[in-house]
């Protein structure tokens, strides 16, 4: 009992460790820092000039009151020991990033301290902005610049891109507002009328589409293999039912006891016979001395001999000539 107590307590202890070793490693959600009153643009690291960040704003203002999304820019100096995937998680989800109901939000987070970058989309965005999708843009919008340390045309570039993402999902045309039209911005107070309509779109009818048309497609192969399953079994069954059942046991391949030659004295056992065979030959049992395969043996002649049966005959007979025993 005591043993169980301490092997408890030693688990116990370990996993508190573990625990305490992994929320280290990560920073705090309390940790990240509250938005601007602008709400688009972080620039901590001071690395945007003014004119991106009133281009991100006047277009983030449209694209929110037309379908709901959002593309937030964060530079940050460090992310301190949180590793950037966690931080941009944890910054996205405080922030509120994207239309509560459509979680179709993105968060470009920079650390120039790290020299490190992450694009992180909303669920509502996953299928229809692929990870796939968001890296190539990634390799070819920022990369470039952000080895350069140009990172406003790095920036602005993948930004654009990003905006012709959701004109195309939603069907509409992103414009620049003016700076001054557009203010601060409170999350989920902004006027969401039309994003919350459900504009039905043409991507939206393709996906749609494709679902049924994919959940179809399965059903039928489903059908088919159960279908084939049953076919198959019901032919084996069927099979080993004509078949007359039972199954016919194997002949046996023991044909006698012991056979030694007396002139060689070498064991033998054939099938028909030597000259001392003891336990019987295919169609006899018992003791033979000197049998062949038709006739039991004689005495005193080249074939003559004692004989106790053969394969086909029984008894024998003794003789002093050199015939045979009869039948």
């Amino acid at each position: 009992m005591k043993n169980r107590k301490r092997a408890a307590a030693l688990i116990l202890a370990a996993l508190t460790v573990l625990i305490l070793l992994c929320s280290c490693g990560r920073k705090k959600t309390s940790d990240i820092p509250d938005p601007t009153d602008a709400f688009y643009v972080y620039d901590a690291a001071e690395v945007l000039d003014s004119d991106t960040e009133e281009y991100i704003i006047g277009k983030n203002a449209d694209l929110y009151k037309k379908c709901g999304g959002q593309i937030v820019v964060a530079c940050i100096n460090t992310t301190g020991a949180a590793d950037i995937k966690d931080y941009a998680a944890d910054m996205f989800n405080k922030w509120g990033i994207g239309s509560s109901s459509r979680n179709n939000g993105i968060l470009i987070l920079l650390s120039i301290g790290e020299d490190d970058y992450w694009v992180l989309q909303g669920e509502g965005l996953e299928d229809l902005i692929q990870s796939g999708t968001l890296k190539l843009m990634l390799d070819t919008d920022l990369e470039p610049f952000f080895a350069k340390k140009q990172y406003a045309d790095g920036v602005r570039t993948l930004f654009d891109s990003l905006i012709a993402e959701f004109e195309q999902i939603y069907s509409i045309s992103v414009a620049q507002l003016s700076i001054n039209s557009v203010g601060s911005y409170t999350p989920e107070e902004a006027d969401t009328a039309a994003a919350e309509s459900g504009k039905f779109s043409l991507w939206t009818l393709i996906k749609t589409v494709s679902g049924i048309v994919v959940a179809v497609a399965v059903a039928v192969i489903i059908i088919v293999i159960i279908i084939t399953i049953a076919v198959t079994v019901f032919i084996i069954i069927a099979s080993v039912f004509s078949s007359g059942g039972g199954v016919r046991p194997p002949r046996s391949t023991f044909r006698g006891g012991i056979n030694i030659n007396p002139h060689t004295f070498r064991p033998r056992n054939t099938y028909h016979g030597g000259n001392f065979n003891f336990g019987g030959t295919h169609h006899s049992g018992g003791f033979n001395f000197g049998g062949s395969h038709h006739s039991g043996g004689s005495f005193g002649g080249s074939h003559g001999g004692f004989s106790g049966g053969s394969h086909h005959s029984g008894g024998g007979g003794f003789s002093r000539g050199g015939g045979a025993g009869r039948r």
